[in-house]
């Protein structure tokens, strides 16, 4: 186990995934699991080291879950493992079977990742939302006229602009993921989302 834990702590140490992913609906950066799995690979290289993912379904209290066990291997034979889960919903509005699946494992695998290589999902300290938070602000030499602020935009309306503004069909997937409860108890939102979908599907 010696050489493992020194490659997982030499990981864990130098990985870096900036979130390079904005959701207009919450106003906040992400990291996805591609994104994870980009940065991971050449640290995976020098140590000699894998990764792999295993799926199964369980079940608690009558809900199921979908988990993933992750583990990290080196060429000795070595290797170390964590698990994560996410709820697996039997039917899901403009979701096929495999969608649900897919939207489940890869929730799942994410904050595996997330747990087994210390990945904070803190704001990044850099962008533009930390720095309102802290109070900072840029010195500049042009004075300028305070924006009129702006009326605030109801929850409902704020999905159907992300809906709109969705680029790709897991971007979609993922802000249903993030409002499923908001999406099934409004028909026009689900109207509107089925119908994005089917749009983004189109245009492959």
């Amino acid at each position: 186990m010696e050489e493992i834990l020194k490659s997982l702590i030499h990981i864990q140490q130098n990985l870096n995934v900036p979130k390079n992913n904005y959701n207009k609906f919450g106003n906040f950066k992400y990291r996805s699991l591609e994104d994870i799995q980009a940065a991971l690979k050449p640290l995976l290289a020098e140590r000699n080291c894998g990764i792999r993912f295993d799926d199964e379904v369980v079940e608690h209290c009558g809900r199921t879950f979908l988990k993933t066990t992750l583990t990290l291997f080196n060429d000795k034979g070595e290797s170390i493992s964590t698990t994560s889960e996410a709820e697996h919903a039997s039917e899901k509005t403009g979701m096929d079977a495999a969608q649900i699946s897919g939207a489940a494992s890869s929730y799942a695998r994410k904050y595996a990742m997330n747990a087994l290589f210390c990945i904070d999902d803190s704001p990044e300290i850099d962008s533009e939302e930390y720095s309102q938070n802290k109070g900072s602000r840029r010195t500049t030499t042009t004075k300028t006229a305070s924006p009129k602020p702006q009326p605030p935009i109801d929850k409902n309306t704020a999905i159907k602009n992300a809906i709109n503004a969705s680029k790709d069909v897991n971007g979609l997937l993922s802000l249903y993921m993030d409002h499923q409860q908001e999406v099934e108890s409004n028909p026009e939102i689900k109207a509107m989302f089925t119908a994005r979908r089917q749009t983004l599907q189109n245009q492959k």
